[in-house]
């Protein structure tokens, strides 16, 4: 039989010294009550033969109290056997209780190294999995990557197709200024705008940008602590941006060393119109004083913008008049041909405008 609970060595102790005395009180009245029965049975045999005459002065055995005697007799024997049983049991209970807690502490022991074993195969799946983690986000953002290259050499391929199968035939060749192009500087500004449906419409290219960088600068805690992050800025003039943001780790050297700091960049931004379709004809913008073209044109002035127009396979012909157009007005012109459904966008991989 076994007992639960932590063993308590000063109680057991003072129980059992309690036991002993019990035992040793017992063992002294028993043996007082032997003494007096010796010599009340010594004196019996002594006494002379009963007679007639009863001598008062003469002692006399109480038989009741001899029966009482021997009864309580037989009774501190019982109790006393009682007494030794249970020190038997108290002794074999303790017994049990020592060997209970050796197995305690040996399960103790074993627990505490099923602990440390659990802890040590639980942080190795975490490692594991940060590790698979980076490997999925890299592998996708290498895919990502080649499909945006895909998607550009098919619009290159589809755009030259087109050019070639709308060629004009006319035999009459107009003589049109074109000026040596260069790369549109980080000092120079632009300003954009869009072709589409031979409609133009201004693209707030610089605007959002600037709004992005205000914001990232403002939640840079926030992006350093994702890997990827996307947000949307707008609407601006009829345009959102939305864009992506990288967080990296990157070597750092100060006074005290080498070590390890974090670094943001943008891997894409595109700008998405509100609702379609937008802009005013393009014959319109070029004839009416007050179009929204002009209005727009006036506060850029030629020694300092050039104009960017992104271009869509149906609007080639327009771009020819505007760009006619814009010369005329003394701005130099960068042309960027998009395929139909590919939105205007910018990442630092990018290429820069080439204007003329």
């Amino acid at each position: 039989m076994f007992f639960r609970g932590k063993k308590k060595r000063v109680g057991e102790t003072l129980e059992i010294g309690g036991q002993d005395s019990f035992l040793d009180l017992v063992s002294n009245v028993v043996g007082i009550l032997l003494i007096l029965l010796m010599v009340a049975g010594i004196r019996a045999q002594n006494s002379p033969p009963e007679t007639e005459t009863i001598n008062p002065s003469a002692p006399t055995v109480d038989h009741k109290i001899l029966a009482d005697i021997q009864r309580n007799y037989e009774t501190f024997q019982e109790k006393e056997l009682t007494a030794l049983k249970l020190r038997e049991d108290v002794n074999s209970v303790q017994a049990q209780m020592e060997i209970l807690d050796e197995h305690i502490q040996i399960q103790a022991i074993q627990h505490a190294k099923l602990f440390d074993m659990m802890t040590s195969v639980r942080a190795a799946i975490e490692t594991v999995a940060e590790e698979k983690d980076q490997e999925t986000k890299e592998k996708i953002e290498y895919q990502r990557q080649l499909q945006e290259i895909e998607t550009k050499l098919g619009q290159i391929s589809r755009t030259k197709q087109w050019l070639q199968a709308n060629r004009p035939q006319s035999t009459v060749i107009e003589n049109i200024p074109t000026p040596i192009s260069k790369s549109v500087g980080e000092k120079d500004r632009e300003a954009h705008f869009r072709l589409l449906g031979g409609k133009i419409v201004y693209v707030p290219f610089l605007e959002l940008f600037e709004k992005m960088k205000l914001e990232i600068a403002q939640n840079q805690n926030q992006y350093f602590k994702q890997k990827i992050s996307e947000n949307k800025i707008g609407p601006f003039d009829d345009f959102y941006l939305e864009y992506m943001l990288a967080a990296y780790d990157t070597p750092m050297q100060d006074a005290y060393g080498t070590g390890v700091g974090k670094s943001l960049q943008l891997e894409y931004a595109e700008m998405v119109p509100i609702q379609e379709p937008l802009g005013e004809p393009l014959k319109n913008a070029l004839i009416l004083p007050d179009s929204e073209l002009k209005r727009r044109l006036k506060i850029y002035r030629q020694d300092i913008y050039t104009i960017t127009v992104w271009v869509y396979p149906d609007s080639f012909e327009e771009f020819i008049e505007l760009k006619k157009f814009l010369y005329a007005q003394g701005y130099r012109v960068a042309a960027r041909p998009l395929e139909f459904g590919m939105p205007i966008s910018g990442s630092p991989r990018g290429s820069k405008s080439a204007a003329q």
